[in-house]
This record gives structure tokens, C-alpha cells and sequence, in this order.
């Protein structure tokens, strides 16, 4: 980008904000679809970058629009990774990837929780609600644990024996399922009596270790491309 008044360089907070938010929703579609979609994105920061140059205006006011843009256009990408997963074969894809759905359900499931708890307690406004969250918490809930278990069997009829990868992104992936799986039989559960309730708290219980190991798996992988052994000149 040139000098002058208006943009010198890219606003770095909104492009990698866009960026982030793209490369996540297409990151485990089909290679094609998710590679020109992120291409799309780039062509377009790319024409709005440079018509803000030519026409003067400043990083925060070209930052502010392309936030806006990304947020206004958020349920066009939604919908469009939803189009994108009736393509044949995408269903045992995520059958033997099972951390893409049951991340997401996890992303609808906790706010979900919260505002049944909400809605529990002295919060003005969320006690008519009461009925409308529990019944958004046991959909999700009952088709989470149902995804997880059909994975399992999935997976169990083709190899009857699991053979684990190691390495901080399979053990990520596998932590991320298991806290989806335990939050869901938490959050269904934990307002009935025992022994149900006792199964509630069992799965409390794993889903905080399974959030452990998903942080360490995390930060051994930022960990590791910060100290790039590879790059060190022997």
C-alpha cells in the first residue's frame, strides 16, 4: 500500500479478525470449496483495502467496516458451509472426524446452558424463558451424545482396535470431543435426581479433565511452532 492520508497499510486487527473468522468456518470443509471461498475473502480485502486508499479514508474507519462486514455476512457463511456439507460422502467424513459437529454443538450447547441457569435463578425477565432454554438444552444435548455415540460405533465396525496418533492436534481434537460429549450429559442430567444427577456430576468431573488436556495439547502446539526445533541450524 502507498503513503499519503489515507491507508498506509493494511488495519491489521480487522484483516486478521476476517481471516481468522474464514479460515475457521472453512477449515475442515472439502479442500476445493474451502480454498476458493478463502480466496473470495482475500480478493475482496484486498479490493476494499485498496478503493479506501484511493478515495482517502483512514485505518479505523476502513478496520470499523470490514468488522461490520464480517459480522453482516456471518450467516451467509453459515449457511453456505451448511450447503456445503449435502454433498455426498460429507457425513462419514464427519463420522470419522466427529471434533468439527461436536465442537459446534459444544459452541451452541454452553451459552445454551447458561441462560437455562440464568433463567433458574434471580435474573429478571429469564424466568418465562425457563422452558424454551431447557428445550433448547435437551435438543442439543440428546443429538450430541447421539452424534458422539454413532461416532464410536462408527468407527469401532471399521477398526475394532483404535490406533491413537499422538501429537498435540489429534490429542486437541480428541479433548475436544470428550468435553462436548461429557458438557452434554452434564447439562442433561443435573436437575434430575440419582442416580442421574450422579451421572451428571461423573461427567462434570471428566469434562474438567478433558479441558485440561485440551489447553495442554493447545499450548504444546503453539509451543512448538514457536520453538521450531527444525529451523535451529544443527
Amino acid at each position: 500500500m502507498g503513503t499519503g492520508t489515507g491507508v498506509s497499510k493494511p488495519p491489521p486487527v480487522a484483516v486478521r479478525a476476517a481471516t481468522w473468522w474464514v479460515d475457521r468456518y472453512t477449515h475442515t470443509a472439502p479442500p476445493r470449496e474451502g480454498a476458493d471461498r478463502r480466496a473470495e475473502l482475500r480478493s475482496d480485502l484486498h479490493d476494499q483495502l485498496a478503493q479506501a486508499e484511493v478515495v482517502g479514508l483512514g485505518a479505523r474507519t476502513v478496520s470499523r467496516s470490514i468488522v461490520a462486514r464480517m459480522l453482516r455476512g456471518m450467516p451467509a457463511d453459515v449457511a453456505w458451509r451448511l450447503q456445503v456439507e449435502r454433498a455426498p460422502g460429507r457425513l462419514e467424513w464427519h463420522l470419522a472426524h466427529p471434533s468439527s459437529v461436536l465442537g459446534a454443538f459444544f459452541v451452541l450447547l454452553a451459552p445454551a446452558v447458561v441462560l437455562l441457569d440464568a433463567s433458574r435463578g434471580p435474573v429478571r425477565g429469564f424466568a418465562a424463558a425457563q422452558g424454551m432454554f431447557a428445550l433448547v438444552v435437551t435438543v442439543l444435548a440428546s443429538a450430541a451424545i447421539s452424534f458422539a455415540a454413532v461416532a464410536v460405533v462408527w468407527r469401532l465396525a471399521r477398526r475394532p482396535l483404535f490406533r491413537m496418533r499422538t501429537g498435540p492436534g489429534p490429542v486437541r481434537r480428541a479433548a475436544l470431543c470428550w468435553m462436548c460429549a461429557t458438557w452434554a450429559l452434564a447439562a442433561l442430567w443435573r436437575f434430575f435426581g440419582d442416580p442421574l444427577q450422579a451421572v451428571s456430576a461423573a461427567a462434570w468431573a471428566a469434562f474438567g479433565v478433558a479441558l485440561v488436556v485440551y489447553i495442554a495439547a493447545a499450548f504444546g502446539s503453539v509451543l512448538g511452532r514457536a520453538l521450531d526445533l527444525r529451523k535451529i541450524p544443527s
